[in-house]
């Protein structure tokens, strides 16, 4: 272990051919094992030798404002012509799918005046 308790990656070599040992399941007993591309030879993993990273980003308001505003002129995302618009009646608006609290939610941006909802 390095300073501030963070595990460091090991790389595991074979005994027979010195070659890169490389990690899968081994799916009959559902543990880590390590296994040479160039041989039959494999070990089993340590649980000393897991090591998991995890990347958490969070977003500011406005970024998620910035976002928002660039989903109109966004010519990849889907656009539907089935509803219309509660602000200005137009009838064709981008929509998203966005993480709440709820689960997913679908939210409509009007390409005519940028009105968003549900």
């Amino acid at each position: 272990m390095s300073s501030g308790n963070r595990a460091q990656a090991r790389l595991f070599f074979c005994p027979e051919t010195n070659d890169l040992l490389y990690p899968r399941e081994n799916k009959e007993t559902r543990k880590l094992e390590y296994y040479c591309k160039n041989c039959e030879y494999y070990t089993e993993a340590q649980t000393t030798d897991y090591c998991v990273f995890v990347q958490e980003t969070t977003f500011s308001e406005k970024d998620k404002t910035i976002q928002l505003q660039d989903v109109i002129s966004d010519p990849t995302l889907p656009r539907t012509k089935d509803v219309r618009c509660p602000n200005c009646d137009h009838n064709e608006a981008v929509f998203v799918s966005e993480s709440t609290e709820a689960g997913m939610t679908l939210y409509f941006n009007c390409t005519s005046c940028r009105h968003k909802w549900r």
